[in-house]
């Protein structure tokens, strides 16, 4: 199943390790920097999944996805969210959404990429 992923995350580490992981899985990527970049990114490339920061410059990340779901464009991609904060605070400010998820930092990529087999649609991708 190859899809295309938009990551978004102010650190370049971790959009350098998640690129190289994803691409490795077959997938084709795509990286913002900041909240503001994440969105025009997912007008500029439609992406199938979107991994999102919570706290990036910008727009941080429940804004971002708020953005996009009020979007008919944007509205129906898959978010994970990911964040170094502790797992109980996120938890509170993300929606209940089923095509949302949250990985806590440090990522466990194993668990990264079962998470992504979750939400994406069956059947693939053409690349």
């Amino acid at each position: 199943m190859i899809a295309q992923i938009l990551v978004a995350d102010d650190d370049e580490n971790v959009l350098s390790t998640l690129r190289d992981f994803l691409e490795s899985l077959g997938h084709r990527v795509v990286t913002a920097k900041d909240g503001y970049g994440a969105w025009q990114a997912a007008h500029d490339h439609a992406p199938h999944l979107v991994i999102l920061d919570i706290m990036m410059p910008g727009h941080y990340g429940p804004t971002v996805y708020e953005i996009l779901q009020n979007d008919s464009y944007t509205s129906s991609i898959p978010i994970i969210f990911i964040s170094g904060l502790a797992a109980p605070e996120v938890e509170k400010m993300l929606p209940k959404d089923p095509k949302t998820r949250f990985i806590a930092k440090p990522l466990d990529l194993e668990n990264l990429e079962k998470t992504i087999k979750e939400l994406l649609p069956r059947g693939g991708y053409i690349p």
